[in-house]
């Protein structure tokens, strides 16, 4: 019996909630790129049409596979996570403005793998309701988003550079102990990374990580007695900018990653 995916928060219907592999959230990120690219440019054949077709080379080019030989399976196996099914509770859902209690759906409905002409292509279904949702997001994911954090090694760097890559003109933001949990999508409790110093060597690898792989490149992680007494961390992004994060403006971000409907890490 196929597992399935229980949401709790509205954003992870198309996050792909953390209970996913870093494949599956790269071929989502991909799919809904692709998705909203060629709606938005006209292309509305996308919706009406049952199946959406991405050949092999741009789907493994996209996933950052490039490299990996094993890379039919890798895709195999992320489109068949894609096609387990989703529960949403107490979710009020933007299409008819109704508040369900529980709430039932799967992000893709069938998948093939197809030789067309001479060139293998990926065929997949989007769920009708998916389809929907992803044509009332107003903000399009923007290609050099998605090429670097589908780059990332671990579902923290790729929702970590998202949550950066949005303050890029400043020079620091600092993040409570909190904070960073739930844009971790951590529990409070959590056996290990409830404990700062815990927290602080996971994130000090995801920003290494940033920094090697993305245009991110001028990270720097603070360690100072003042930050870890107030359990917060303060990392530096723009070392040119004068300006820090206002705390308003970080609440805000993050809660736009963990509250809209869409958003792809």
């Amino acid at each position: 019996m196929a597992k399935k995916l229980i949401i709790h928060k509205a954003n992870e219907m198309v996050r792909g909630g953390d209970g996913y592999s870093v494949d599956t959230k790269r071929a989502l990120n991909s799919i809904i790129y692709l998705f909203q690219y060629n709606y938005n440019n006209g292309n509305i054949s996308v919706y009406q049409s049952r199946y959406l077709s991405i050949p092999f080379k741009i789907l493994r080019k996209m996933m950052n596979l490039e490299n990996d030989d094993n890379y039919v399976e890798r895709m195999k196996k992320a489109l068949l996570e894609l096609m387990e099914t989703i529960e949403l509770n107490n979710w009020t859902n933007p299409l008819d403005g109704k508040t369900y209690n529980w709430f039932t759906t799967r992000y893709l409905n069938e998948a093939h793998f197809i030789k067309e002409n001479g060139e293998w292509i990926a065929k997949i279904e989007i769920n009708r309701t998916v389809k929907d949702l992803m044509i009332r997001q107003s903000n399009f994911t923007k290609l050099d988003i998605l090429n670097y954090a589908n780059k990332m090694r671990t579902k923290y760097s790729m929702k970590l550079y998202e949550y950066l890559a949005s303050f890029r003109k400043f020079r620091y933001i600092d993040i409570t102990q909190q904070h960073l949990l739930k844009l971790f999508g951590l529990e409070e409790n959590h056996k290990t990374y409830k404990h700062y110093a815990k927290l602080f060597d996971l994130l000090k690898r995801q920003i290494e990580e940033i920094k090697k792989k993305t245009d991110l490149t001028e990270l720097k992680l603070l360690d100072e007695k003042p930050l870890r007494k107030n359990k917060k961390f303060r990392i530096i992004i723009n070392p040119k900018a004068k300006k820090k994060v206002n705390d308003l403006d970080a609440k805000k971000r993050l809660d736009d990653l963990t509250k809209s409907l869409f958003s792809r890490f």
